[in-house]
């Protein structure tokens, strides 16, 4: 596995904000996840993606990109905290998204 470096991967952050701002929110999410893939120590990447992934609500994204700020992120206590309760709520929140149901197996009438 190649490491990057941190003055690339601050780099690739300022670029995914740049296209974050021109609405390019794919490109950007790459270049997010490729900062959290790298086990990046700051706080910026993992913050964009729990907001870009709360607002889609795609609560297990949350919860993945939480857990690695927890692991990875050397911050202050209270941005601790604040990640356990972003995984916390999107647990909360995954837990309450109907499940899917086979095609097959449709109580309702047709």
């Amino acid at each position: 596995m190649t490491t990057v470096s941190n003055v690339d991967l601050v780099k690739a952050f300022l670029r995914a904000q740049n296209l974050e701002q021109l609405g390019r929110i794919e490109e950007a999410i790459d270049l997010y996840e490729a900062a959290v893939s790298e086990s990046f120590d700051a706080t910026g990447p993992y913050d964009r993606l729990i907001a870009l992934y709360s607002h889609r609500a795609q609560h297990s994204d949350v919860v993945r990109v939480a857990e690695n700020a927890i692991a990875n992120v050397h911050t202050y206590k209270d941005k601790i905290a604040w990640y356990e309760q972003m995984r916390a709520e999107a647990l909360k929140a995954r837990s309450k998204v109907p499940q899917a149901r086979p095609k097959g197996n449709s109580e309702s009438p047709q």
